[in-house]
């Protein structure tokens, strides 16, 4: 688990909330968004962690809380639409989290609980 993966999960264990438990997960993710005035952006990221509805990683990139974005990870599965929930930058980087439009495919979700 990296710094930003540890630092994440010691934040959330005294009020996490979640309606679904996160999963340890590092691997690329790929988000594309259009800001207000129409322009299209797209950019990699690393993975932190996943839940059946949600994502959580790292970007170079602030995305507005409240936006909408397309999201690809390939080892997930995943190719969908999901909204920011969450915004905050450490270390010159943006952890983010995202909510799922539809939920992550429980097959993928048992081989990571399993691996």
């Amino acid at each position: 688990m990296g710094a930003y993966g540890a630092a994440r999960i010691a934040e959330d264990a005294a009020s996490d909330k979640r309606l679904h438990p996160r999963i340890e997960y590092s691997g690329l993710i790929s988000v594309s968004w259009k800001t207000f005035d129409g322009q299209k952006n797209s950019v990699l990221g690393r993975c932190i962690d996943v839940s059946e509805r949600g994502v959580g990683f790292v970007l170079p990139a602030r995305i507005p809380v409240g936006s909408f974005v397309r999201v690809k990870a390939f080892a997930l599965n995943l190719d969908g639409s999901a909204m920011v929930r969450h915004v905050t930058r450490r270390d010159g980087v943006y952890m983010m989290g995202l909510e799922l439009s539809t939920p992550l495919d429980p097959d993928v979700l048992a081989e990571l609980v399993g691996s």
